[in-house]
């Protein structure tokens, strides 16, 4: 059992995360080693499904594929935290609308976990009769020798920060052109302010450069010399790092 890193980490960029995750689904398809199943937390308490939540099931789909989709439990947590009724209308949304509807009726399953001992040997027991199979990034880096941009995790990684990077830029942008504007009114404090804001976005805007830079130059054989990274502990989780087993 292994628990991976979360994406939107507050320490470390989803490259970085990316490549960690990428790193260990190698090193282990090369060893004939396949996984029984995933299993997808996603806390029930949250009021709303955020940008960054549908992001990272969309990471999550590009990771497994299609084939892999039959061994995958999408589980929701924290019930102890929530009205039961109004957790259940939660998860009759998530199973209908949007957000979970697709995976499930391409394979997936939606199981809770009730935060006892007993409720996560019931999640792991309905994982271990299943067929093994590999994982979609598996195939691509092993099987085809897909440098890591080159996978459909890579791109979709790679189309959001070129998106991240372009509005940074227009943001930085529009800065500028409001402290032009604070200079001709000769608006000091204004000024100063934007300017700070300028600052900012720049470094934001650097950054989001920086990582898509680093993810071009990627290849597998940076994924093969890294190797595993990170313990076989917990449950296979690769989307949201606040939810816990």
């Amino acid at each position: 059992m292994v628990d991976t890193p979360g994406f939107d980490d507050t320490e470390r960029s989803d490259i970085e995360v990316l490549q960690e995750i990428a790193n260990w689904t190698t090193a282990t398809y090369k060893k004939n080693i396949l996984l029984s199943g995933i299993i997808y937390l996603h806390p029930i308490t949250d009021t709303c499904i955020d940008g960054s939540a549908m992001r990272n099931l969309r990471m999550f789909e590009n990771l497994c594929g299609q084939e892999a989709l039959e061994n995958v439990l999408l589980t929701t947590t924290q019930w102890s935290n929530i009205d039961p009724a109004e957790g259940q209308a939660r998860e009759d949304n998530l199973r209908d609308g949007g957000l979970w509807g697709g995976l499930l009726s391409r394979g997936a399953s939606l199981q809770r976990f009730n935060g006892t001992r007993e409720s996560g040997l019931e999640l792991i027991q309905k994982l271990m009769s299943n067929t093994r199979k590999p994982l979609h990034i598996q195939n691509q880096i092993v099987r085809q020798h897909m440098a890591l941009p080159q996978t459909d995790a890579g791109k979709f990684l790679d189309e959001g920060l070129t998106a991240r990077e372009e509005r940074f830029k227009q943001e930085l942008e529009s800065l500028e052109k409001q402290s032009r504007e604070a200079l001709k009114a000769k608006d000091a404090e204004a000024n100063r302010i934007l300017m700070v804001e300028q600052e900012t976005a720049r470094e934001k805007l650097e950054t989001a450069g920086a990582e898509r830079r680093l993810l071009e130059r990627l290849d597998a054989a940076d994924v093969e010399r890294a190797g595993p990274s990170w313990p076989q502990l917990g449950c296979f989780r690769t989307a949201s790092g606040r939810s816990t087993c």
